[in-house]
């Protein structure tokens, strides 16, 4: 039986790693297939107390990945006001207090303040690497780890949804969860960013313009670029191999934002063989290709007859020699490289 091959969107359960549930999907792919171990990656962190889309790239998917990484995201979140927490967010320690003066149309009014391209201070408790070790490993071991460097991102929609403010707690809620005044100044909110932000920094910097503390309660990631949390499985099939095996979206659904060339049956044989795109086929892309300023470049993708995908290439800004980046093999029933 063929390795599996394709992307997979999942709706990440509370209470996992992206990195654990990487590896429940990648055993029981193998156990559903009989085979060796797939190669299983995925787009872009979820917290353990986050829930929502995650895509994971199967076999050579995988070098999708840099495609895909820094897709604009959406979430809905709900933040609890008045409580500071090591980690920003619920896993963490309480660390601190404060009293919480302001209105709900208080917050509603900084909102706009965080819009657009800010700058952004990452947690210390978080994936980013120092010394070749992630933050949240050293800062878990006790290490002093100073504060991560500013990084530029940008907020496209940032939205309050709804509010429970200077309310008197349920009945049996943890009294450490508490404003100093004993009531309950919680916020739900939604937001449009690009890829890198994190939703604890911004609650931690719309606290601080409000005049106190507040950590992130819960999380739900909805949006990944094109891909959508209402298309993803449901959490409690993450561990059937089989079903996981079914909904593998192939390599062609894997970029739909980049446009495309279509190849005629050589030219398709040819890139696979390792030839340069023809800058004459830039006349032929469906749409314009889409930036990449990381890398100073534009994207687009090369397709065969069929669909399939072939190979991703770009142009640097304003140079018309394409060159690949990433070539892909024919599958049973296309075109043999």
């Amino acid at each position: 039986m063929p390795a599996p091959d394709g992307l997979l969107l999942i709706d990440k359960p509370a209470g996992l790693t992206s990195f654990q549930t990487v590896a429940i999907a990648r055993g029981a792919l193998r156990a559903a297939r009989g085979g060796a171990q797939p190669r299983v990656g995925h787009t872009g962190t979820l917290d353990p107390l986050a829930t929502g889309l995650l895509v994971l790239l199967v076999g050579s998917a995988t070098r999708l990945s840099p495609f895909l990484t820094h897709l604009p995201k959406s979430y809905r979140w709900r933040a609890r006001f008045g409580i500071g927490t090591d980690s920003l967010d619920a896993d963490g320690v309480v660390s601190a207090r404060s009293a919480v003066t302001a209105r709900p149309e208080d917050l509603a009014g900084v909102l706009p303040r965080h819009c657009g391209v800010i700058e952004q201070v990452p947690p210390i408790y978080s994936a980013l690497k120092r010394g070749g070790q992630r933050l949240h490993r050293l800062a878990r071991a006790g290490r002093e780890v100073p504060e991560p460097a500013a990084r530029r991102v940008t907020i496209s929609r940032l939205e309050l949804e709804a509010v429970r403010w200077g309310e008197p707690p349920a009945p049996g809620e943890d009294a450490a969860l508490l404003a100093p005044d004993g009531l309950v100044y919680e916020a739900e909110l939604s937001v449009d960013c690009s890829g890198g932000t994190y939703v604890r920094s911004l609650t931690r910097d719309l606290a601080a313009a409000i005049g106190t503390l507040a950590h992130v309660r819960s999380l739900r990631r909805h949006r990944v670029g094109p891909f959508v949390v209402d298309e993803a499985m449901a959490p409690e099939r993450l561990r059937d191999g089989a079903a996981l095996g079914a909904a593998l979206r192939p390599l062609s659904e894997g970029l739909p934002h980049l446009p495309a060339v279509c190849l005629g049956r050589q030219e398709a044989l040819a890139v696979r063989r390792g030839a340069a795109p023809e800058p004459a086929w830039l006349a032929r892309l469906d749409g314009p290709p889409v930036a990449d300023p990381r890398h100073d470049r534009d994207c687009f993708r090369l397709v065969d007859e069929a669909g399939a995908l072939v190979a991703v290439a770009a142009c640097p800004p304003g140079s018309s020699q394409p060159r690949l980046l990433a070539v892909f093999a024919a599958r049973e029933g296309g075109d043999a490289p």
